[in-house]
């Protein structure tokens, strides 16, 4: 049975939501949830396609946040950052682990699985 690796949060800061959640198996597939219109309900949502779907998530399960290079030294990069606190926030009251990809971590989707 496939397992859940991550939820990438497709949360860009200089776009209102609602937005997208990416949801990355072990078997290198994909699904997504959309119209998403904050981070508690992102996360909710994640639960109850888990449930309904019968899906497990792996031992390693992370909630995933890109930086986006474009939005620091502009005013999107202070919610840039207040987003990734939300996010990481919720991964740790449910005992999740919390990534960045993308800017200049060296992290990809693909480092999570």
């Amino acid at each position: 049975m496939k397992k859940l690796c991550y939820a990438l949060f497709h949360c860009d800061p200089s776009q209102r939501p609602p937005f997208a959640l990416e949801l990355g198996f072990d078997d290198r597939s994909a699904a997504s949830i959309a119209e998403c219109p904050d981070i508690p309900d992102a996360v909710e949502k994640l639960k109850g396609y888990c449930q309904k779907e019968g899906i497990e998530r792996s031992e390693r399960f992370a909630l995933l946040y890109p930086i986006y290079l474009e939005a620091m030294g502009t005013d999107d990069e202070d919610t840039m950052h207040q987003v990734a606190w939300l996010i990481k926030d919720k991964a740790d009251q449910n005992q999740w682990a919390f990534g960045r990809i993308g800017g200049y971590t060296g992290n990809t989707v693909d480092s999570f699985r």
